[in-house]
């Protein structure tokens, strides 16, 4: 018997989706990066810029949930999402963190496609922000300084995170993705090569592959077409890079959300109906 839950087209519109939810891990991962940066890197954000993201983003998320369900219900979502704006945004106002955190839960709730998002709510929060409010936020370039043991620590807690969340080939396609073009971007356009292999070990980059890029209800469902998106990124970064545009990755990720996402669902959709059309002829035959 055909079972559409199995179905390796479905849009991952649920966490239940997965025999093992993935965000803990994810959890478990950012939270590294943030107790990292308080104790050991430097990071610009403070404690309050953490404290007023999480609290932002899990208030707008219950009292969302209450208004649109008619229901209380409180998810480790709104902590992941807090978590990674503490991380992503620098900003010496308070308010840009709380504005950010509410864009990301606000237009998770509205911008969806097939049940689904379409764009990383922190992604398309963070690039609205850093667009508009340029006067008063930016997305600094961490860096891991001579804390290596840490770096590699939380890295292999990134590796570990998106292969439990089956998006470990996302990373893959696009660091190497990120250092084909990086090469091109030396050889061709005359960029300094250690300046344009350099994010590669960078905490920003680093999150942003880990953890910006991967989430699986805002990237496709095979291989193939995850491996296609993470590429796709990649380039318009490099492109992004060589016009030397600010905060490359975010907008190329936003703009491969924009032309990407929405066409294969539509396709995924279709294919899913002539598969269980097929199933279905077959089992009445």
């Amino acid at each position: 018997m055909f079972n559409l839950n199995d179905h390796k087209f479905k849009v991952i519109t649920g966490w239940q989706d997965y025999k093992i939810d993935p965000r803990y891990f994810v959890l478990l991962f950012l939270a590294s990066f943030v107790m990292a940066g308080q104790f050991y890197l430097g990071f610009y954000q403070k404690w309050d810029a953490v404290f007023v993201s999480l609290l932002t983003a899990i208030t707008t998320e219950v009292l969302l949930t209450r208004l649109l369900y008619k229901k209380w219900k409180f998810s480790i979502s709104p902590i992941i999402t807090g978590m990674g704006v503490s991380l992503l945004v620098s900003s010496y106002l308070l308010w840009v963190y709380v504005l950010t955190s509410f864009l990301s839960i606000l237009l998770k709730f509205i911008v969806k496609f097939e049940k689904g998002h379409i764009f990383n709510p922190n992604n398309i929060a963070v690039v609205l922000v850093l667009f508009f409010l340029y006067e008063y936020a930016v997305s600094t370039p961490k860096q891991w300084s001579n804390g290596y043991l840490v770096m590699g620590i939380i890295i292999l807690l990134g590796f570990f995170a998106t292969y439990m969340a089956n998006r470990l080939d996302v990373v893959l396609a696009f660091l190497g993705g990120f250092t084909v073009f990086a090469f091109v971007r030396h050889y061709l356009f005359g960029a300094p090569l250690y300046a344009a292999l350099g994010p590669l070990l960078g905490a920003g980059l680093q999150l942003f592959a880990f953890f910006m890029i991967t989430d699986p209800k805002s990237t496709p469902t095979t291989r193939k077409s995850r491996i296609y998106f993470a590429l796709i990124v990649a380039l318009i970064d490099a492109i992004l890079r060589i016009s030397r545009i600010p905060h490359a990755q975010f907008y190329a990720l936003f703009i491969t959300s924009l032309l990407f996402t929405v066409p294969y669902r539509i396709w995924a959709k279709r294919k899913i109906s002539s598969v269980v059309f097929k199933e279905k002829n077959k089992v009445e035959g």
